[in-house]
This record gives structure tokens, C-alpha cells and sequence, in this order.
């Protein structure tokens, strides 16, 4: 494989994570049309706006995550930001214990991360943690 294949691969892998993560963010399905991610990004803009989560140190990032996403599902606007927070999240499959160059690799690391019940990571109250 040449090195611009690998380029764009990596590029298409980051271009899909972050179409997901924006879809999670706004609460949306796969198939969600201009006007239900108009209003799931209303609804979360209106929930987690700073002005009304003032005893919330991180409301202000999570309201521009929620501009990025939009923007990103809406308007075909990737969002430096965005990027940049799916890389801070845990949970992204690394590459340490399957080969993602293919996707049966991003298969086992999918089924591993959501069925494995003994792996399962969850938050001290015993929830499981989410992008918001």
C-alpha cells in the first residue's frame, strides 16, 4: 500500500469517527434528515448552554461541540475542535491489539469494546460514560 492510500484511509477512519461522534453528540441516527438535526441541535444547544449551566465548568466546550457537530452533519464543515475531542475520548480503538488497516480488524476491536461483558468500562457510579 502506498503512502497516500494510507494517507486517505486514515483520513476516511477520522472523517467516519467524527460523523459518529457528531451524530452522538446530537443525539441523532444515521438517517436523520436537515430538520431532525436542526432540532436535536436546538434541543442540546438550548440544554447545554452556558448561560443556563452556570455551575458547570465544561459547558461552555460541550456547547461548541454541539456547534461543531452540527456543522459537520449539516453544512459538510469538519470542526478542528471536534477532532480534537474525539481524540482526547477513550474508547477509539487503538492500534495495539487489533489491526484496524482492514475492517475485520475494526469488527473484533467493536465487538471486544460493546459484548465483552467482563471488559465492559464503566464510570464508578456504574453508568457508562458518554461523549457530553
Amino acid at each position: 500500500m502506498r503512502t497516500s492510500d494510507s494517507y486517505c484511509l486514515e483520513q476516511i477512519k477520522l472523517d467516519v469517527q467524527a460523523r459518529h461522534a457528531a451524530r452522538k453528540i446530537l443525539e441523532v441516527g444515521d438517517d436523520a434528515n436537515l430538520s431532525e438535526l436542526k432540532k436535536a441541535y436546538r434541543k442540546a444547544s438550548l440544554k447545554y448552554h452556558p448561560d443556563h449551566n452556570q455551575d458547570d465548568p465544561d459547558a461552555g466546550n460541550k456547547f461548541i461541540l454541539i456547534k461543531c457537530a452540527y456543522e459537520l452533519l449539516a453544512q459538510d464543515r469538519p470542526c478542528p475542535t471536534l477532532l480534537r475531542e474525539i481524540d482526547s475520548w477513550h474508547g477509539f480503538p487503538d492500534n495495539k491489539t487489533h489491526k484496524l488497516d482492514n475492517p475485520w480488524g475494526h469488527f473484533l476491536w467493536w465487538r471486544e469494546k460493546y459484548f465483552d461483558s467482563e471488559k465492559r468500562k464503566r464510570k464508578p457510579d456504574g453508568k457508562h460514560s458518554s461523549c457530553i
